[in-house]
């Protein structure tokens, strides 16, 4: 009995003391300080223990990958984030972050291709989302549109959606529509001077100066040294 209660009292002390690392790594990554956030994790990351039950491997790598990420090191980065699809291949998680990963990178064929492949685990807003982001990259901006509804259909509260799909509109000549999408981001998140920047710009595509500049004002007050903004409101006024 004494024995299996030490046993016991050692599992949870070892669950305690890797609970502990993982939320060092973690405050170490949000200071920034990426190479002594992976020597945390490798201290305590045993491949051996991917699938064991409880284990912290799937946590582990997955904070192991956006630390890479942050440091460029883009093999680490596809090797940890499939790691964890196999570990927990319910979890749309490092679906959506291994897609942002080569959107950010330009691989916009395999963002897509991550993607269709985490739409098999779940129909999320997100995916659509980072899908309409490779079309307007590649500029096809009808099937960005389409990804972009698809994305607001799911989630009628994504403001990244609805700025994406007034992106979309805009090129596609449809002025109004896009005002109207960016409208609703801008409803949604008033804070998001981007937002509002492309709101001015749709507004002064519609010959509504008086809107395109109130519009340029407030984003310019949230971002006072955005040059971009700052352009428009002047060449506005001017």
């Amino acid at each position: 009995m004494v024995r299996a209660i030490l046993v016991l009292s050692l599992i949870m002390l070892s669950s305690i003391n890797v609970f502990a690392s993982y939320e060092e790594a973690l405050k170490l990554f949000e200071e920034g300080n990426y190479s002594a956030s992976l020597n945390v994790i490798a201290a305590e990351l045993d491949p051996d223990n991917d699938f064991v039950a409880n284990s912290p491997n799937y946590n582990l790598r997955f904070l192991a990958a956006h630390n890479h990420w942050k440091l460029g090191n883009d093999r680490a980065v596809i090797s940890h984030f499939n790691r964890c699809m196999e570990i927990r291949r319910d979890s749309i998680d490092p679906h959506i972050d291994l897609a942002l990963f080569y959107l950010e990178r330009g691989r916009f064929a395999d963002a897509e291709a991550v993607c269709r492949r985490g739409f098999e685990i779940k129909q999320s807003p997100m995916l659509y989302y980072i899908i309409g982001r490779t079309h307007l990259a590649r500029h096809n901006f009808r099937r960005a549109r389409d990804n972009f509804e698809r994305a607001n259909s799911l989630d009628p509260e994504f403001y990244l959606s609805y700025n994406g799909l007034g992106i979309a509109l805009m090129h596609l000549g449809r002025i109004g529509e896009a005002n109207f999408a960016f409208r609703i981001a801008s409803t949604l998140r008033p804070q998001n001077s981007q937002v509002l920047n492309n709101l001015g710009v749709s507004y002064e595509a519609l010959g509504n100066r008086q809107s395109a500049v109130a519009a340029f004002e407030r984003a310019l007050r949230l971002d006072p040294n955005n040059v971009e903004i700052r352009n428009n409101l002047s060449g506005l006024k001017n």
